[in-house]
């Protein structure tokens, strides 16, 4: 009798031990792990008689909103500029530059703080500043 007690208890320790484990942590890691990393494609252009930072295929929006880890490729038809962000966080930098036609590639990091963002583009064929939705805005989301 006294070995089949431990026989039984030894077959449902297993058991035991596993519905007692927190599968909800588990799937919320797997879960970070499995989400795709986006990349936003912005163009900085001159439409109409002004430069303007819109989204690539819509010119009517240059706010974008993302998360930690996703990227912004930055296009400048037309010109060289000089980006500068608020806060170093974001991206690791402040200011970059960035050539005429050359894509300008940054990744938001595992540290940058929400919220929403107003950066600059200074274009220095016309020495004057880009305009976005007055101004354009990146939009960090936890």
């Amino acid at each position: 009798m006294y070995y089949k007690k431990i026989f039984i208890y030894a077959l449902l320790s297993p058991l035991l031990f596993l519905s007692s484990q927190n599968y909800q942590f588990f799937n919320e890691a797997d879960r970070s792990e499995l989400q795709a990393v986006r990349e936003y494609r912005v163009v900085v252009k001159i439409i109409g008689d002004e430069w303007r930072v819109v989204l690539e295929g819509d010119a009517s929006k240059s706010d974008v909103t993302l998360r930690r880890g996703d990227r912004i490729r930055w296009v400048v038809e037309g010109s060289d500029a000089s980006f500068a962000f608020p806060d170093s966080r974001i991206f690791g930098q402040e200011t970059r530059d960035v050539r005429d036609g050359n894509p300008l590639v940054m990744a938001v990091s595992a540290n940058s703080p929400s919220g929403t963002f107003a950066y600059t583009v200074f274009v220095h064929e016309s020495m004057t500043y880009a305009r976005g939705q007055s101004p354009p805005r990146i939009i960090v989301q936890d």
